[in-house]
């Protein structure tokens, strides 16, 4: 009996292991391509276990951006809160997009109307190692990193 006990012991721990790295694969996400989609804030859900941004683009779809945990955001500078985006707020973001071409994908920054950029990265999309880049990308009107290296 007592080896029963552990012999399901060790397999729920590895099961429990496998399920939490599966979880936090980033495979669905393109990193080499950092691409800018601008809109206003259709929906900003401060949810565990990721944070999540929707927004409506100038184009009219809806595109979804997931983001680090709550926790994580709160450590930041500036600190992202439940109550940092609006709705009907205008927002870039520099996303790396989802591989199969759905309108989405990790967050990397959010830039706001009145020059803030926040940091919502949770490691699938590295925009938010090129703050100062993309801060001077954006201003001379780039839509990717790919359009901004070119232009170099």
């Amino acid at each position: 009996m007592k080896t029963s006990a552990i012999a399901l012991s060790v397999v729920s721990t590895l099961l429990c292991a496998t399920a939490a790295v599966a979880h936090h694969s980033f495979s669905m996400f393109d990193p080499s391509q950092e691409i800018v989609v601008k809109g206003t804030v259709a929906r900003w859900a401060y949810n565990s276990p990721h944070t999540f941004m929707m927004i409506q683009d100038e184009g009219g779809k809806l595109w979804a951006f997931e983001g680090a945990a709550p926790p994580a955001l709160l450590a930041r500078a500036p600190a992202i809160s439940g109550d940092t985006f609006k709705k009907g707020q205008t927002v870039t973001v520099i996303v790396c997009p989802l591989r199969d071409g759905r309108n989405g994908g990790a967050a990397g920054l959010f830039f706001t109307e009145d020059g803030t950029v926040y940091n919502p990265s949770d490691a699938g999309c590295s925009a938010n190692q090129r703050i100062k880049e993309w801060t001077e990308w954006l201003k001379a009107g780039h839509k990717s990193k790919a359009e901004a290296e070119a232009a170099k």
